[in-house]
């Protein structure tokens, strides 16, 4: 991709800058130029970063805004006490950067920090596309195309006489001010009536909501000054825009099936079963089991291991954490626990035999005793965590992995070691007629499942939690039962539900 403009209005928040600008580098690459508007008046931004320029208008160089405002004796006063009318100055900002950027830009504020990216803004067959803050049912405010991440085609918008600072539709500056509600657009408003409304020979890409693309420091950091408490936000925030390359870490997507990969990060790696040789049983009983046990057996295994799903993902997708520094502060990483809407035991009975269930706890009970309390609490939960996911320390992984797999080959063993007959032979217990053969032959991998599930209590109570990201058309969730439960429980009556499909830019 050709280098393209980034363009940021600055004030007072150097540390908020520079962090925005590196977690814009983390999630797209650095194929964008990224110019600084610098407005401050006490902290200007003074950092060295190749790929950055800084216009100074720290002395009203460019943009002189005392002169500029005295041109409006009309405005408003009480926004002079308030803000010292910083949103006018943005929006003249902004217009001023149309001029020293013609070729167009993506506009940033400089108080967010990136989570995905972005590059699909970048569209020059529109002359703008961003969100839109939908205010249709207010009196006094008008709908506006924000600024936190807005790609504006300045060649297309001046060609047809379009403006992004227009006095006359400023609420700060026009008469009445803000008790004037024919006044009353802010950042962004008057550009985006002029493409909606006057000018319907340019075309936008508007959005309603783009916040997972980002996290913004709220209260406006321009405003609060509270330079501690911006420090604190981007401590708390700062898998976002710090750099790492987690060398010494891997997550292994498992696999089964031709699939569509919707993370680039080099630090995945999909282990496909179909290519995994030496299962002496049915594939589909150890299920995933069967991947990590293959990956066991590499000679060179990284510091840290972790493990999704070809489907289902931790909710951090490429945007992937410095995983030494969250490890080494809470032990490993894992999902949210779903609702299961019964306790996970019921849950077991409705989708499989639930005589292997009592045979697992057996074993548990019996072998691993310090273990055993955890996992019979986890049955009687309505919580857990679907899918097999988590990330730890390798020698956590290998003794975790070690209980999933002696439990699976010891249960395959008391139910006769032919899964696939037990199965063919049992198919009312194994609610074959619901939920296919393919499903109930997976009983060691399902098993696993809940073991992670009930290990990650008993192992790791402090591990970060982030939500299950689900990103194809249908994912196996345990459904809720009706009002009529013992009748449609016994009839078999309720398929699972399915969860739509998330597309890779999250529209």
């Amino acid at each position: 991709m050709k280098k393209r403009n980034i363009a940021i209005v600055h004030f007072n928040t150097p540390e908020l800058t520079e962090a925005c600008i590196l977690s814009l580098r983390k999630q797209t690459g650095e194929t964008y130029n990224v110019t600084i508007l610098d407005n401050s008046d006490k902290r200007p931004f003074t950092a060295k970063m190749d790929g950055v320029t800084v216009i100074d208008n720290t002395n009203g160089q460019i943009i002189d805004f005392e002169k500029a405002l005295a041109k409006y004796p009309d405005k408003c006063w009480e926004l002079a006490h308030k803000s010292n009318y910083g949103s006018a100055k943005h929006i003249m900002s902004v217009q001023k950067l149309w001029e020293l950027l013609p070729d167009g830009f993506i506009l940033m504020e400089s108080d967010i920090l990136l989570t995905k990216n972005i590059n699909f803004l970048w569209d020059e067959q529109y002359a703008a596309c961003g969100k839109v803050q939908w205010f249709r049912n207010r009196t006094k405010e008008r709908d506006r195309l924000l600024p936190f991440l807005c790609y504006l085609n300045v060649p297309l918008l001046q060609a047809n006489g379009a403006r992004y600072f227009d006095p006359e539709r400023c609420w700060a500056l026009s008469p009445g001010g803000m008790n004037n509600i024919n006044n009353w657009y802010d950042t962004g408003a008057s550009l985006l009536e002029d493409i909606v409304n006057t000018k319907p020979q340019l075309v936008a890409r508007l959005y309603r909501d783009l916040d997972h693309y980002y996290v913004h420091y709220t209260g406006g950091s321009w405003r609060q000054g509270d330079v501690d408490n911006q420090k604190a936000w981007l401590e708390e925030h700062r898998d976002l825009w710090t750099i790492f390359d987690n060398s010494d870490a891997k997550i292994f997507i498992c696999s089964h099936t031709d699939f569509e990969p919707v993370v680039s990060n080099d630090i995945y790696e999909t282990v496909d079963s179909r290519k995994l040789k030496g299962c002496k049983v049915p594939d589909l009983y150890y299920s995933e089991l069967w991947n990590m046990k293959k990956v066991s057996e590499r000679k060179n295994l990284p510091k840290y291991i972790g493990f999704c799903h070809y489907r289902r993902y931790f909710g951090f997708m490429d945007a992937v954490p410095d995983i030494a520094a969250v490890i080494a502060k809470h032990g490993a990483i894992t999902t949210t626990p779903a609702d299961l809407g019964m306790t996970m035991r019921r849950q077991y009975e409705t989708w499989g035999n639930p005589e292997d269930l009592v045979i697992a706890t057996q074993i548990i009970n019996e072998k691993y005793p310090d273990f055993a309390p955890y996992w019979n609490r986890s049955l009687e939960s309505k919580k857990m965590r679907l899918g097999t996911l988590s990330i730890m320390r390798t020698d956590d992984w290998l003794e975790m992995l070690d209980v999933m797999w002696d439990v699976a080959n010891e249960l395959l063993k008391r139910i006769g070691g032919d899964i696939e007959k037990r199965v063919c032979e049992n198919q009312e217990a194994y609610k074959v007629e619901q939920f296919g053969l393919t499903h109930e032959l997976r009983v060691g991998g399902q098993m696993a499942e809940r073991i992670n599930s009930a290990w990650m209590d008993y192992k790791f109570p402090n591990a970060v939690q982030f939500p299950l990201t689900v990103t194809r058309e249908k994912i196996e969730i345990p459904f809720k039962p009706g009002k009529d439960t013992s009748k449609r429980e016994q009839s078999g009556v309720g398929k699972p539900k399915t969860k739509k499909s998330v597309n890779k830019k999250g529209k």
